[in-house]
């Protein structure tokens, strides 16, 4: 007498519902599994230009899913290439303060420092370079050592001044020694 008026199963039967249950959630895990190769392929291509590293880290979040996900998230490298470019910017004009100011550009620091410190004496920060010929104390950006016309080797790996990789005449051309330009006799 009552079985017309029952509200029926969702999806007819049992069946058919566990079955509509497993598509609606096989669908949300296929959506999240698809946005995550996705957001790994987009923010490795932000942290390293080396096409290989690419497309290792997106296969490995494609063909292991979430675990892929935690593994990438452990092994990306720390900073975006835009990071990066701003850490160095950040560095660089920190060193140049730190030649006007004369105090070391560490934070926690603050020591006073001499023009001709290569170091900071107590946190131990490197402020500047050496010349490898004569030991002068040389800025960051010069490519030739104003003293003894020794090129200086570049962080990027440019061997010359002029970036061609040929040295300029300055830097060969035969020099006297700073002693003699300065009337020092050797000694």
């Amino acid at each position: 007498m009552l079985d017309g008026t029952l509200i029926s199963w969702p999806g007819g039967s049992p069946e058919n519902t566990g079955l509509i249950v497993a598509l609606i959630v096989g669908a949300y895990v296929l959506i999240l599994w698809l946005s995550a190769v996705v957001w790994t392929a987009r923010d490795i291509s932000q942290r390293t230009r080396e096409p290989i590293a690419q497309l290792v880290c997106t296969l490995i979040v494609l063909v292991f899913n979430f675990p892929g996900l935690a593994v990438y998230r452990v092994l990306r490298p720390p900073l975006t290439l835009q990071e990066a470019e701003e850490h160095e910017l950040e560095s660089s004009a920190l060193r140049r303060e730190l030649a006007r100011s004369g105090e070391c550009p560490n934070p926690r620091c603050g020591c006073l420092i001499g023009p001709d410190y290569l170091v900071c004496p107590s946190c131990g920060l490197a402020l500047r370079r050496a010349c490898a010929a004569c030991d002068r104390v040389l800025d960051s950006d010069w490519a030739i050592c104003p003293w003894c016309a020794t090129v200086v080797p570049q962080s990027g790996g440019s061997a010359s001044a002029n970036g061609s990789g040929v040295p300029s005449p300055a830097a060969t051309a035969p020099t006297a020694a700073p002693e003699a330009e300065r009337g020092v006799p050797h000694g």
